[in-house]
């Protein structure tokens, strides 16, 4: 129940056996392979890292890349209710591996998928040059004439255009320059007999014309810069229309008909990807098993190898030690292992094992950092604290019920995936601390019980009545200080476990210069300032007068003992009063604990916004005919909304005590995890199996 016993190993095989150790070892996943250069010192060069090429796995790991790529565009993986949770791997069984490594056809899936890729991103660019087309095209496809037409006067100049209809009918036609000039409105809309162009929205160039219309001016090309001058000068927008035969209609509704075609073509590439999701499941399972060939190659290159022998080296847990040796021995009886007891300034790699109860708060151990080797794990001992914050925070016993029955559920569904089976076991025993809290401080879904809701003797009145000892909306003040007293334990707490991990480092200067003065002090504070709220007896107070002065002393003399100058070592010790020095300090104290009053915040808001939608829906209650319905979809919507908040809320700031408040006062994380080699990952992990027999 704590930090895992590791040992050190050291195989020495036969050489050219390291590529089918590795197999052996990988598949009993228990070994972290590391460099055994950073062991053996080869002056001589006798010994060598192997040259290890991991070109055909990184080949393959690409083509599956690039295939899931394309089912996640066009099938996208429908996630059940648990895998939109939290990411989870997917479990397989050896032979479904055999299976898709022996008889899946790579090559040919990636084949089919590049022509897929291909065909679509070639015809996402025809279909973009056809709609660019058609923006051009569609404004101007009511042009009753043929576009060679307008461009094929010699020595005459149209342009057409834009113009509001207020500067055409200022024109003279007898001044200049407008006096040889000539020109006309047109009237966009398809003649008789022709078909509407359908399709695309107007393109921005139609949309900006607002109220101007349609005109095509003429002129002698001659006096074609005075004439665009002129027109620029009246507001007329000019428009280039494209050297097209025929009338622009006519090309719309071919450009429609290469639109569908191509649409068509886009589609058929979309069904036929979407055919391929079946394959998802196997390609997954096949990046699984080329990561680990990878990671198989990557360790091989880590071992060393001479003429005769190969030489690997890595951590593996005590417990696994025999099975090991034994699965070596018998594969290779003349293998030498070697197992050894790290050195005491060795980074070691770090696992966790912890009974089945506790087991899901190592989760949170996890998030902040893992213990260093020599150290202790700290999970048991945030055990009861966390699910008491939790609880307090929530502390709404129909809330709990609700909390106990989701996680109930999650729990069931994710058996099989360790960390979303671990949080949602958290859930589930926060669940019941919130019941225990939430019927002790008299909340079922905020008031509800009460009998303007229910009526009289209703069931949520009478568990009300029979199990709350306080309220803490009518009695605020007795609620915070119980608030404060569970943070000044749990400092106090905190200290002892720095004494506890400093005892078990040999460290005794440690654990009472640095814990048990603080434990005389503190007790001693918080007697001289309850003074100042209450009547402290004389006895009392002079008892923690007493106990606040021998533990100022003894730390003042000890906290700057790193110090070389006596009088630098004294200001350092006052200097660790207020906590500038040291391992703590009576302003850290003040403030943390003022910290916990979150507890009683956040247990508040949970019961007064349940409160809230309870009015709510009292309000609406008695209107005619539909006032009942009313109320039960404003009070089932408000407590949901408030049952996920709370829990976000429950979680987070209890979190935030373990972390800040706790885990400061002795927890030193920042270990690496013990990770051995092998198939199983993130990504896919092998059917154990005491799973399979199930």
């Amino acid at each position: 129940m704590a930090i895992e016993s590791i040992k050190k190993l050291t195989l020495v095989s036969s050489r050219g056996t390291g590529r089918h150790l590795l197999r052996t070892i990988s598949r009993l996943g228990t070994v972290e392979v590391i460099d055994a250069g950073e062991r053996f010192q080869d002056s001589e060069g006798r010994l060598r890292h192997e040259q290890v090429s991991t070109e055909e796995p990184d080949e393959r790991l690409r083509k599956i890349d690039f295939i899931l790529s394309l089912l996640n565009v066009f099938a996208p993986e429908e996630q059940g209710f648990v895998a939109s949770m939290a990411p989870v791997p997917q479990v397989v069984d050896p032979s479904e591996i055999n299976h898709a490594v022996n008889n899946y056809d790579l090559n040919e899936s990636f084949r089919t998928a590049s022509e897929l890729d291909e065909t679509y991103r070639r015809s996402e660019r025809a279909k973009s040059e056809i709609e660019n087309q058609l923006n051009e095209l569609i404004p101007l496809a009511g042009l009753s004439f043929t576009l060679s037409d307008f461009h094929r006067p010699a020595r005459a100049c149209l342009v057409f255009g834009y113009l509001p209809q207020e500067s055409l009918d200022r024109i003279d036609p007898s001044a200049e320059p407008w006096r040889d000039c000539e020109w006309e409105k047109i009237k966009l809309t398809p003649q008789r007999g022709e078909e509407a162009p359908l399709g695309p929205e107007r393109s921005p160039r139609m949309k900006s014309a607002g109220s101007k219309i349609p005109v095509i001016f003429a002129f002698l090309k001659e006096d074609c810069e005075t004439m665009k001058k002129a027109l620029a000068e009246i507001g007329f927008d000019e428009i280039q229309l494209p050297r097209l035969p025929g009338k622009v209609l006519d090309h719309v509704m071919e450009l429609r008909g290469d639109l569908a075609e191509v649409e068509a073509r886009m589609a058929e590439v979309s069904e036929k990807a979407r055919a391929m999701a079946p394959e998802r499941r196997t390609l997954i399972t096949l990046k699984a098993f080329w990561l680990a060939n990878r990671n198989q190659g990557l360790a091989a290159a880590k071992a060393l190898n001479g003429r005769w022998v190969n030489i690997l080296t890595g951590y593996v847990r005590s417990r696994d030690a025999d099975r090991l040796e034994a699965a070596v021995r018998k594969e290779f009886p003349e293998a030498v292992l070697v197992f050894e007891d790290p050195k005491p300034d060795e980074e070691v790699p770090v696992s966790i094992s912890q009974p089945y109860m506790i087991r899901p708060l190592s989760l949170l151990v996890e998030m902040f950092g893992l213990p260093y080797y020599r150290n202790f794990d700290p999970t048991p001992f945030l055990t009861f604290n966390f699910y008491v914050f939790f609880g307090i925070c929530f502390s709404d016993a129909g809330y709990g019920v609700m909390l106990v029955l989701f996680a109930s559920y999650v729990a069931g569904r994710t058996r099989l995936y360790e960390g979303v089976n671990n949080f949602a076991r958290i859930l589930l025993y926060s669940g019941f601390s919130t019941m225990m809290f939430g019927a002790l401080l008299g909340s079922w879904f905020g008031d509800l019980y009460e009998p303007k809701y229910l009526g009289e003797g209703n069931v949520l009145l009478w568990l009300q009545q029979k199990f709350a000892l306080l309220d803490p909306i009518e009695k605020t003040i007795p609620a915070l200080l119980l608030a404060l007293a569970i943070g000044v334990i749990n400092q106090f707490y905190g200290i002892c476990l720095k004494m506890y991990g400093a005892f078990r480092r040999g460290d005794w200067k440690g654990a009472v210069f640095d814990g048990l003065f603080w434990l005389i002090l503190l007790p001693g504070l918080l007697i001289l300032v309850s003074r100042l709220f209450v009547r402290t007896p004389p006895g009392l107070f002079r008892s923690g007068l007493c106990l606040f002065a021998a533990g100022a002393i003894g730390l003042i003399l000890t906290q700057g003992r790193d110090l070389r100058s006596p009088v630098a070592r004294i200001l350092g010790g006052v200097a660790s009063l207020y906590g500038i020095v040291g391992s703590y300090g009576i302003t850290a104290f003040i403030g943390d604990t003022l910290s916990y009053c979150r507890l009683l915040a956040l247990g508040l808001t949970t019961s007064i916004v349940g409160m809230t939608f309870n009015m709510l829906g009292g309000l609406l209650r008695d209107i005619p005919y539909v006032g009942f319905f009313l109320f039960i979809v404003i009070v089932v919507a408000g407590h949901v909304f408030n049952f996920v908040i709370s829990i976000l809320g429950a979680f987070v700031h209890s979190m935030r005590l373990i972390f800040v408040e706790f885990f400061g006062r002795f927890y030193e994380a920042g270990a690496r995890p013990f990770q051995p080699l092998g198939f199983d990952s993130p990504l896919c992990v092998i059917r154990k199996a005491r799973e399979t027999d199930k």
